[in-house]
């Protein structure tokens, strides 16, 4: 059985603290530092994710009893059947809040004529957990990986996410791999978004940052060796 090696997972963890505690900047510049126990329930939310973010939803409850065991008064209060993936450290109050807080309202989009059924994205816990896990890694400028069977909407949350972005800052270009993709054919793709910079660093126009989102990344073909070229 495959075993996630001990250098992702705190690499994972440190990341995510990064990006938890980046809105929390300007607060440390003014000298209003958090406190310990703001600080524990980050690293908590943290090691969650870290930990248990590959783990299958039958085993999560496991992990989240063996941390509740070892957290004590700082895990958030909740229901046996809850776990500590549906919390979150809220940045305004600083304590424990569910995942459901977080979800907005949804309304029929009537305005449109025949909106597609396919097209409408109704926000749910999971997505809307996604999306922050998403935006916590992005904000510090590192790669995420989403993992899951087909129909798991994937794809969905991280589209939904992009559109999110201000244009004016951030760009987005989204690239599907198949079985015909090449090294070669990936790079075209991105060298077509980018311009020169100085000397050999090349961006997006206007110095914007730029999310790119690789789609169906393990699609192509494995050459005599076993290996997929384009991923590597």
């Amino acid at each position: 059985e495959h075993v996630s090696r001990d250098f992702c997972q705190v690499t994972t963890l440190i990341t995510l603290l990064r990006g938890c505690l980046l809105p929390h900047e300007d607060e440390k510049a003014a000298k209003s530092p958090l406190s310990d126990a703001h600080y524990e329930k980050m690293f908590l939310y943290c090691v969650t994710w870290s930990l248990g973010g590959m783990l299958q939803a039958s085993d999560r409850p496991k992990l989240s009893k063996k941390m509740q065991e070892l957290s004590g008064a700082a895990a958030p209060t909740m229901d046996a059947s809850e776990t500590f993936f549906e919390y979150f450290v809220d940045d305004a109050s600083k304590e424990w809040a569910h995942w459901e807080s977080r979800v907005p309202e949804w309304s029929y989009p009537h305005e449109e004529e025949k909106p597609k059924f396919a097209q409408l994205i109704i926000p749910t816990l999971d997505s809307v957990r996604l999306e922050a896990l998403l935006g916590a890694v992005t904000s510090v400028d590192e790669a995420a990986l989403f993992v899951g069977g087909p129909g798991t909407a994937k794809t969905t949350a991280i589209k939904q996410f992009m559109s999110n972005f201000d244009g004016d800052e951030i760009g987005s270009k989204s690239i599907t791999f198949s079985s015909l993709t090449t090294p070669m054919t990936f790079q075209l793709a991105l060298e077509a978004s980018v311009e020169k910079r100085q000397g050999k660093t090349y961006g997006p126009p206007g110095g914007k940052k730029m999310i790119v989102f690789v789609d169906d990344v393990s699609m192509p073909a494995m050459n005599e060796w076993g290996d997929q070229v384009t991923n590597e």
